[in-house]
Parts: C-alpha cells; structure tokens; sequence
C-alpha cells in the first residue's frame, strides 16, 4: 500500500496532495473544503498537479518564495484553456483567496489564505473496531 494513499474527503487521497519530489504533505483544511465544494459545483472530478511543496521542489520549479504551496494552502488543477473563464468565475464564487489561470498550460493555481480557523470537515461518523488477525498469519 502506498504512504498517504487514504481519503481524507470524498473525493481526495492525501497522496494527490504531497510533494512530488520528497513526498512530504501538508494540507490546510479551508483549501480541502473548498476544493470537494469546487469539484461538486463543477460537477466533474478535479486532477491536482501541484500541492503541498517542499522548499527545494519550490525552488526547482521557480515557484515564489512565499508560494501558499508551501503552506499546504494552494493546489493547481488541471483545467483546459477553454472552460478557464467558467472555472475560474466559479472557484471565485467559492471563495477561494488566489484563482489565477494559468491560460494554455491548462491549469488554475488555486489558493486559500487560512484565515479561517472555524472549517469543519463534514466527515461522517464511523465506527473504528480492531481488525481480527487471519488464522495462520505469522504469529498466530
């Protein structure tokens, strides 16, 4: 099993969002929220590219020095340059602090400034229970 590969909305694995160099992940609640309320508005899945960076995955791909990428505040998903403008006017809507199209390159930088510290994740109520060992698994 992949490290990080859990769902951690319905619609996003924590794995989308860590750094494609090191694997290292942080993910700002307001931006998840956001980003599963954005996918169910569009109505169509929403491919992150680009999450939480590192410093020196930052660096390699000139990102800015104080990119919300390095805060786990901002991911870029892939939108095509032709439903740029109908994306971006609804992410907006959204609220989303940072919206910037990236035109032809077929993404849009999305960004929250974490102001809000009152986010509740609408998880459901789960009931957790030890998981039975197999008969015949090694020290059993």
């Amino acid at each position: 099993m992949k490290v990080n590969n859990i769902f951690v909305s319905p619609h996003f694995r924590l794995a989308e969002f860590q750094c494609r160099c090191c694997g290292c992940v942080q993910l700002h609640p307001e931006l998840l929220v956001k980003l599963e309320n954005l996918r169910d508005a569009w109505g169509s899945p929403l491919l992150v590219t680009s999450g939480f960076r590192c410093s020196r995955h930052n660096r390699s791909v000139n990102g800015a020095e104080a990119s919300l990428h390095l805060l786990g505040q901002a991911a870029d998903v892939v939108v095509l340059y032709d439903v740029q403008r109908e994306f971006t006017e609804l992410a907006e809507k959204m609220a989303f602090d940072q919206v910037i199209p990236y035109g032809k390159r077929n993404f849009v930088h999305l960004g929250v400034f974490g102001r809000d510290e009152r986010v509740i994740l609408p998880v459901r109520q789960h009931k957790w229970e030890m998981a039975v060992p197999l008969r015949g698994a090694a020290g059993t």
